[in-house]
């Protein structure tokens, strides 16, 4: 199946784009989508057998929705975050009307009808300031994605049953939404040139049953000289023995390669003793007799699959969520920027498959009996919360298996969504 999929993908190539390099990373994305349209029209306009119908875009790309409305083409958005996030995105055009000031100087929390509230500290980056560009920037996404003929979102409805009834509900939105949820990649296939890989899970293999906590805050996020020592510190203190998955430490920290995670690919999974460590504290040379650490990347989700696994430590990125939730692995919760607060929000208090770290705000420290405590309690089998955690999410993974299967919920709105869409291209006379 998936070698007659790639006879009928046909990848267009744009032409590289030049935009300022002074500004953050949700507004280069947004003026990257804006120069790209006449790119974009020219290469639609030349399609003829098929012609094109559909346009599906994520969410910075909706900036170039008004092509689909020059070719009559319908519109759809998909989310690769949760439900919530696409609730807020709907709802924050009313929010920019009714709210005065900023949205963090509000004394209560951001109200979405329907939805649980949102601390206005965990609000997603674009709307931390409304002076900068980027939120002017989100604001047009946001008009946009309001004006589109239906958004998937990777989530399922077990998951965030009480948001996806809200955005169903008319109340946010009349867009359909389709949780078409959890859509993950497959665990990289083994080949000859996968030693460092080998090394990982044969180390892994000797160790007891849910005994490891990986621990991973996102290949394009780099960790300060603090964060490192404080992390060392706390695994230490925890008993634990670990995976853990980083870069050499710089004095700030900071999401400056979110954008270039993935391509030195030839640095790629060197373990800590092949590589130069001149820039760790003394701290981290003390524990790494007890765990194993990586260098820039690790195979993440062959890690969560393994039995040995016990727990997550992660930034939470709603991918690495949803690769937790399918291997049956709670998690505690770092979150850094983007939309990671609102999810570690979501498995704390909604889903109850883990805990949120309590972090100093202006710093992103967190202090390492903080870390210690919060590991034990995922992983130790004597914790009762901690036993919930892990149930609860041992069940959603049975759940999220069948999401995708013949007739499973998944499988049926991403099926009942094209026939709709159908529908409406018949109507107007594109079939």
């Amino acid at each position: 199946m998936k070698h007659d999929l790639f006879h009928i993908i046909h990848i267009i190539h744009l032409p590289p784009i030049d935009i300022p390099t002074n500004t953050n990373t949700g507004t280069q994305l947004a003026m990257l989508m804006r120069e790209l349209i006449p790119h974009i029209c020219h290469e639609i306009s030349t399609m003829t057998s098929p012609k094109p119908t559909i346009l599906i875009t994520d969410l910075f790309g909706s900036l170039v929705m008004p092509i689909a409305e020059k070719f009559n083409m319908s519109k759809l958005v998909f989310f690769t975050s949760n439900a919530w996030n696409v609730a807020l995105t709907l709802h924050t055009p009313t929010l920019d009307e009714v709210v005065e000031g900023e949205y963090t100087d509000q004394k209560e929390c951001i109200q979405i009808p329907g939805c649980n509230p949102i601390s206005p500290c965990d609000l997603f980056t674009p709307l931390l300031d409304r002076n900068d560009r980027l939120y002017h920037e989100y604001l047009q996404i946001c008009e946009q994605i309001r004006k589109v003929d239906g958004i998937f979102v990777n989530t399922f409805h077990e998951l965030e049953a009480k948001t996806i009834v809200a955005l169903r509900s008319g109340k946010i939105s009349k867009v359909p939404v389709y949780p078409i949820g959890p859509l993950i990649r497959e665990a990289k296939k083994q080949s000859c040139e996968d030693e460092n890989r080998d090394y990982v899970i044969d180390w892994l293999d000797k160790q007891e049953e849910e005994s490891v906590i990986y621990v991973s805050l996102g290949s394009g996020y780099t960790m300060s000289h603090e964060q490192v020592k404080d992390m060392a510190l706390g695994l230490e203190l925890s008993g634990k023995k670990f995976v853990w998955s980083l870069t050499p430490p710089s004095t700030k920290a900071g999401d400056d390669h979110y954008l270039m995670a993935g391509e030195n690919a030839e640095s790629n999974g060197i373990a800590i003793s092949q590589a130069s460590v001149s820039s760790f504290p003394d701290e981290f040379y003390k524990i790494r007799s007890k765990g194993l650490v990586v260098m820039d990347w690790a195979p993440q989700l062959e890690i969560l699959k393994h039995s040995s696994t016990g727990g997550f430590l992660s930034h939470c990125g709603w991918n690495s969520i949803l690769e937790c939730v399918s291997c049956g692995v709670p998690i505690v919760a770092w979150p850094l920027f983007a939309d990671q607060m609102m999810n570690a929000e979501i498995i704390a208090k909604e889903i109850g498959i883990g805990v949120r770290l309590n972090v100093t705000q202006s710093a992103n420290v967190v202090g390492s009996e903080e870390i210690a405590k919060t590991i034990c309690k995922i992983m130790d089998k004597e914790d009762i919360e901690g036993c919930a955690m892990r149930k609860r999410v041992k069940e959603l993974k049975h759940i999220a298996e069948k999401a995708w299967s013949q007739d499973g919920p998944s499988f049926c709105e991403m099926t009942n969504a094209f026939v709709r869409i159908s529908q409406t291209l018949r109507h107007i006379g594109c079939d």
